[in-house]
């Protein structure tokens, strides 16, 4: 039961990830730039001259994956509050 329910808030949150996805990304060619960096290693990056664009589409890669989360996870606290409350 409990399974269920987080992947059902897990999807009806997609329009909430969207929407963060748009505050920190340009579009999906940026999204891929910001995986591409977090793949390549770092001294590759300094040799080739981009070392902090880089680290820039690291730290967005990591602000949208800690974003949606964090949100994922405040609304399974709650929700599982207040579940609690109405079932007992």
């Amino acid at each position: 039961m409990e399974i269920l329910m987080y992947v059902v808030l897990f999807i009806l949150n997609i329009p909430i990830y969207k929407w963060v996805f748009r505050r920190i990304f340009k579009d999906v060619d940026d999204l891929k730039q910001s995986v591409k960096y977090s793949f390549t290693p770092d001294i590759i990056s300094l040799f080739r001259g981009r070392f902090w664009k880089d680290q820039f589409g690291e730290l967005k890669l990591s602000v949208f994956y800690i974003c949606c989360l964090g949100i994922f996870v405040i609304e399974c606290v709650v929700v599982t509050q207040v579940v609690d409350v109405i079932f007992q």
